[in-house]
């Protein structure tokens, strides 16, 4: 039988709600059975599991540590309002970024929805990083972890300034419901590293980083539509570069 998570043990946990905490101990609460379920299929196992009384634990979680708690004990670890029977200790996302072939740069992506959303499409559609500017939001927070189902384990990222984004030999191609051209016309590079400029829904791609794209690519669409949610066309682009990869 599992031991009752302590009051002060609670606490400390309930710290974790805050930034400079998660950085500080390295550590995060995520709740869900299919988030937690999700990164045990992955591999990534938490330090500590927490159990409301009567939830029985996952198999595949059974040589970690477990404590039984209330709801009341969940609601203070969780950040989710209404949070599920199981939530578990884990080490915050580190990323092993070396270089890539293809990528997304994300230019104030500030929505952790969207940039958990954008982790989680990057994986499915065989993008090899993403690049973030100042303005996104905290990819090792766990709304963008949950958002994400995980991906940002999986998923390598780091910081960019956009005056790296003029690397020699590296295509940047940013998207714009005025870009010059149209998605379907559009031929990805062979064998140079490219980079895709993806802008947040508010303000677009910011003019300093437009400058420095070679082509801003635009989703066809009917007439009067506006701008489409930053993560849906970050898909629809994914998708295009990953099924003219298959063709290629």
């Amino acid at each position: 039988m599992p031991d009752f998570l302590s009051k002060n043990r609670v606490s400390e946990l309930a710290a974790l709600k805050q930034k400079k905490q998660r950085r500080a101990q390295g550590l995060c609460v995520l709740e869900g059975l299919r988030l937690i379920t999700q990164l045990a299929a992955d591999g990534i196992l938490p330090k500590e599991v927490y159990l409301l009384d009567g939830e029985e634990a996952l198999p595949a979680l059974a040589s970690v540590p477990a404590f039984i708690c209330d709801q009341r004990a969940l609601d203070r670890i969780c950040d989710t309002e209404h949070p599920q029977g199981i939530a578990a200790l884990y080490e915050l996302p580190r990323s092993d970024f070396k270089g890539f072939r293809r990528a997304f740069y994300l230019d104030g992506i500030s929505d952790p929805g969207n940039l958990g959303t954008i982790f989680r499409l990057a994986m499915a559609f065989g993008i090899d990083a993403v690049l973030l500017s100042e303005g996104c939001a905290d990819p090792a927070s766990p709304k963008v972890i949950r958002s994400s189902l995980g991906a940002v384990y999986k998923v390598p990222y780091a910081q960019m300034n956009p005056i790296a984004l003029k690397l020699p030999g590296l295509k940047v191609v940013g998207t714009s419901a005025e870009g010059d051209t149209a998605l379907h016309d559009f031929q990805p590079p062979a064998r140079a590293p490219m980079l895709i400029v993806i802008g947040s829904e508010a303000h677009g791609v910011t003019p300093e980083v437009a400058k420095r794209c070679e082509t801003m690519l635009r989703i066809e669409m009917v007439p009067g539509m506006e701008s489409l949610n930053a993560a849906v066309a970050a898909g629809i682009v994914a998708h295009h570069l990953w099924v003219e990869s298959l063709t290629s």
